[in-house]
């Protein structure tokens, strides 16, 4: 199990699907950074935007790391023009979807 993206192989076709949830969690911990720094009445818990920023900062990371091969082998796909993608990024209900087809092995006639 990928916190990150989910993959299905079927005969032909590899299916790719990013799940937004780690985007969310990002996008929260950034309003809240965003409404502790500038909002006077919160300059109190300021102090928690240290703990925050390393927390993003892994999460970051982790979606580096943890999606390294499968970026590479998007972009590959996109290269060979072999690739469908659907949905969008920050969408729960139509998230980011790859489809990439496998093409045949193109076999070389041996010259005579």
């Amino acid at each position: 199990m990928n916190l990150f993206f989910e993959r299905t192989h079927t005969p032909g076709k590899t299916i790719i699907v990013f799940k937004p949830y780690s985007m969310y969690l990002l996008l929260i911990i950034l309003a809240i950074m965003t409404a502790l720094t500038f909002t006077p009445a919160l300059v109190a818990y300021e102090h928690f935007v240290s703990i925050l920023m390393p927390v993003a900062a892994a999460i970051i990371a982790a979606r580096i790391v943890l999606m390294y091969k499968v970026n590479k082998e998007i972009q590959q796909a996109i290269r060979e023009d072999t690739v469908k993608v659907t949905g969008g990024k920050l969408s729960a209900k139509n998230p980011l979807t790859f489809e990439i087809t496998q093409s045949a092995p193109v076999t070389q006639k041996p010259e005579l």
